[in-house]
């Protein structure tokens, strides 16, 4: 019986730390943006948050030179989220996750901030993105990491708080980098409820069309189906998914859950030396009602609420 609690203890905590995953450090909250909307190739049109970002270049390392690309990223670990080699140091850089990563390049912007231009491929499309550095010292760790990498791994190097490296590097340089950096908000790829107000204070409500032609976006209306100029509108709001989402959703959830849970308790049995098959069942049976139940929650909510977007100006994470 205790072994059986053991495991079964192991296994919700597994379950938990599952549901709280490591965020990646995020960008400048009081950034300007400007919110528009735009063609979305040939499967309908996004709502992006668009800025011209400018600065001179940082050379890092002379390891690395002025960029870090594809194949230094594998050599050194880096923008592949937390490894064996950097969960243990306390640098935000190294705990970043690209999907789809290109090449990365350290700037100082021209209001003064430090920071790293990301470029990667997402789907058919290449994007940049900007990751702030809190200061010259991360940037000098980073390169202590990267010049060091090989103590590192073997256990024969540690990074301290505060760089013990040289001050050769980072070398700041009057090379300019200037780029465009978009973050989506919104996709429309399929037919989606919602309604549109436009600047003179006219509501359009209806059914968004995954369609784009010559600057204007469609909605289905009870009568027909309008075209409308993005250059008129105010403010789109989607009002959410349909309401059979949320038992879809709550089924999906449950069956991942109880797979999840069938994994999670044949490990956690066999590390607590209890029955393998009873403990399977039982975690099985808890993670999948769990999964199905946050489903539910999630879905309905999803059917209730929606979002709204305002275009213009918005400023960092007060983007609505």
């Amino acid at each position: 019986m205790i072994k059986k609690s053991i495991s079964l203890i192991t296994a919700m905590s597994f379950l938990l730390f599952s549901f709280y995953p490591v965020r990646a450090a995020e960008s400048e909250k009081e950034t300007q943006y400007e919110r528009g909307i735009y063609q979305l190739g040939h499967d309908g049109w996004e709502i992006v948050d668009v800025r011209q970002v400018s600065g001179t270049r940082i050379v890092l390392s002379s390891r690395v030179g002025p960029q870090i690309d594809l194949e230094e990223s594998n050599r050194y670990a880096l923008f592949q989220g937390a490894t064996i080699y950097s969960q243990k140091i306390d640098l935000p850089i190294l705990h970043l996750g690209v999907a789809g990563f290109q090449f990365a390049e350290f700037m100082k912007q021209d209001n003064g901030k430090l920071a790293i231009k990301i470029q990667y491929r997402s789907g058919p499309r290449i994007e940049t993105q900007l990751m702030n550095v809190q200061s010259e010292n991360d940037l000098r760790r980073l390169r202590e990491y990267i010049e060091h990498f090989d103590e590192i791994v073997k256990g024969e190097y540690t990074i301290a708080d505060s760089s013990k490296i040289d001050e050769t590097y980072p070398q700041y340089t009057e090379d300019t980098i200037s780029f465009e950096e978009r973050k989506t908000r919104f996709r429309v790829q399929t037919r989606f409820p919602g309604m549109i107000t436009l600047k003179d204070g006219k509501k359009i409500k209806g059914e968004f069309l995954p369609a784009y032609e010559d600057n204007n976006i469609l909605i289905e209306t009870d009568l027909r189906v309008q075209k409308v100029a993005t250059d008129k509108i105010h403010k789109v709001q989607f009002f959410g998914e349909r309401g059979s989402v949320a038992m879809e959703r709550a089924i999906l959830q449950g069956i991942g859950g109880a797979v999840t849970g069938a994994l999670t308790g044949a490990l956690a049995a066999w590390q607590t030396n209890a029955d393998v098959k009873e403990t399977t069942i039982w975690a099985a049976a808890i993670f999948g009602i769990f999964g199905f139940v946050s489903g539910l929650v999630i879905g309905a909510k999803a059917t209730q609420s929606g979002k709204t977007f305002t275009l213009g100006p918005v400023e960092g994470d007060k983007r609505k």
